[in-house]
């Protein structure tokens, strides 16, 4: 019993000496930034929102675009705010 008491001691010892692996901030931020997409790759998830049909109506004239309409029919939607 003693001898186990005393491997566990040591053991526990070593183990409080030994450093832990400390990874590297800005190789995880360089990794993370090359697994990313970038701003053309996400283009396609990027909806241009306007606040009034007006408003899209106008600016689809301008840049020749259609509009896409959306329509809540709930008490509390809210497409600017994100709630639908």
């Amino acid at each position: 019993m003693r001898r186990l008491c005393i491997v566990l001691i040591l053991s526990l010892a070593t183990v409080g000496i030994v450093p832990a692996q400390v990874l590297e901030v800005g190789a995880v931020l360089d990794r993370y930034k090359a697994f990313r997409p970038g701003k053309d790759d996400l283009a396609m998830y990027r909806i241009d929102w306007a606040s009034s049909l007006e408003e899209a109506q106008r600016r689809a004239l301008r840049e020749k675009r259609p509009v896409f309409l959306v329509i809540i029919h709930a008490q509390y939607g809210d497409l600017s705010s994100g709630h639908c």
